[in-house]
This record gives C-alpha cells, sequence and structure tokens, in this order.
C-alpha cells in the first residue's frame, strides 16, 4: 500500500466513518443544545468533535506506525470490534425506531439516540465549551471498531516512511470532518425550522440513520460469515455522502424558499 491511491482511500474511509451513527446521534444533541443556548458554535459543533475524534485517530496512527512496526492485532481483537460495531448499530437502530414510533403523533421534536454518548459525564453531553467537544470527539475514537481499524492502515504503510501513518491520520481527520460539519450545518438549520418543515425534516434523518444502522449492521454479520459477499464498503460511504449534501442542499433551498415567502408577505 503506497502512494496517492493510499491517501484517498483513507480520505474515503474518513467520510464514511463520520457517517458512523453514534457520531450523527451526539452531533445532533450537542448542535441542538448549542442553538437552544445561543452559542456561536451551534454551526460547526460536527467540526470541533471530528477534530478531536480525528486528531485522537492520528496521533494513534503514528504511535502504531512509529513504535510498533512488527507488532499485529490477534485476529480475535479484529472478531471482536467487529461485532461491537455490529451489536452497537443494531441497538443504535432499535433504539431510534422506538423514539421515531414514541414520537410520531406528540409535538415533541425528535432527536437521534447513540450508545457511546450515553457514557459521556453529564457535564459533556449539554455544553458549548468547544474544549469539551473536542474532548468527546477524542473520547470517541478510543472504541475498539475504530482503533482496530486505524491499525490496518497505519501499520500496513509503517515502513513507507517514519510520518507516513500520521499523515494518513490527518488526511483521515479531514474527511471525517467534512462529513461531520455538513451534518452539523444541517441539524442547525433544522433547529431554525420550527414548522412543520424543520420536524419532518428531523424525522426523515432519524429513519436515515435508523435504515443506515440496521444496513451495516445486517451487512458485517452477513459477511463476517460469508466473506465472499463483502462490497466496495468505500464506495457506499462515497454514495451516503452524497446523500449528506444533497439532504444539506434540500433542506438549505427550502429554509431560503420559506424566508423569501415570509419576508413577501
Amino acid at each position: 500500500m503506497e502512494g496517492l491511491s493510499v491517501f484517498l482511500l483513507v480520505f474515503l474511509l474518513g467520510i464514511r466513518h463520520g457517517l458512523d451513527a453514534d457520531h450523527l446521534a451526539f452531533i445532533d444533541g450537542q448542535t441542538r443544545y448549542n442553538w437552544r443556548m445561543g452559542s456561536r458554535f451551534a454551526p460547526w459543533v460536527g467540526t470541533l468533535f471530528s477534530l478531536g475524534h480525528g486528531g485522537m485517530v492520528a496521533v494513534t496512527a503514528g504511535v502504531l506506525g512509529v513504535v510498533m512496526k512488527n507488532f499485529t492485532f490477534p485476529s480475535y481483537f479484529d472478531h471482536f470490534a467487529s461485532w461491537v460495531s455490529i451489536l452497537s448499530l443494531f441497538l443504535i437502530g432499535t433504539l431510534n425506531t422506538y423514539h421515531l414510533l414514541r414520537t410520531k403523533n406528540k409535538e415533541e421534536d425528535f432527536q437521534l439516540s447513540g450508545l457511546k454518548g450515553k457514557f459521556i459525564p453529564k457535564i459533556a453531553k449539554g455544553t458549548t465549551n468547544p474544549f469539551l467537544i473536542i474532548l468527546v470527539g477524542a473520547l470517541f475514537a478510543l472504541a475498539a471498531e475504530t482503533v482496530s481499524q486505524t491499525a490496518v492502515w497505519s501499520l500496513a504503510v509503517g515502513n513507507a516512511g517514519k510520518y507516513t501513518p500520521l499523515l494518513l491520520g490527518l488526511v483521515f481527520m479531514f474527511g471525517m470532518m467534512l462529513t461531520d460539519t455538513i451534518d452539523s450545518l444541517i441539524v442547525h438549520k433544522m433547529v431554525n425550522e420550527s414548522s412543520k418543515f424543520g420536524q419532518s425534516a428531523s424525522r426523515l434523518m432519524g429513519w436515515v440513520i435508523v435504515v443506515l444502522a440496521y444496513g451495516v449492521s445486517f451487512y458485517l454479520a452477513f459477511t463476517f460469515f460469508n466473506p465472499w459477499a463483502e462490497v466496495n464498503f468505500e464506495m457506499v460511504g462515497v454514495i451516503l455522502f452524497i446523500f449528506l449534501v444533497s439532504m444539506f442542499v434540500f433542506v438549505s433551498v427550502k429554509s431560503k424558499g420559506k424566508n423569501i415567502k415570509i419576508n413577501v408577505n
């Protein structure tokens, strides 16, 4: 693994990783909280979160690539990380399905729910402090599946150059920042819409997360026992990213159209 193709692959991995259901759930909650508190950081919660998360990934990659060149994780670690991811995604899908159905006929807004966020101290769950949001992002990076994924490419390019794993970690971070920044901008625009459109957009986002969580969970479980069925998962990530961008454009256009209509009236 060397050359520009490796950097492109890791960048795509970062984009896909930014679509992790736990990331989206935390960013959704923090963006809403910061908006309610009038924080100027509300639209940039995703940027701050991914800065901490990606920074930790970059440090981990640098350490693994420089210090542990001849080290390989035992196969059971990868299996453990895979099943943690499978079960977590299934639970996230179930949790958000429950909340979507529970709030279907009620006035309260739907808010995404994740698992990792439940282990974060209460002081960091609702904070306008940008450094705390960065810190939470870094803590999310210590999950088994993140470490396992980072280890694969950082150890694979360990002999390509002393600082190559660290540079790849930074590329991964920029890919993730792109996705998570767009996500927090979408949520910020949705909460600015107190109308039925804003609520409908939030629920649509919720069902997208449910489908994403269940879909990836079942895919990982199926390919665990049937490796022949694996597809180019990076391209799936790109497709989902394009969908996220499309949703951002849709929400932006709808909001602008609504504001123009109000001004005309």
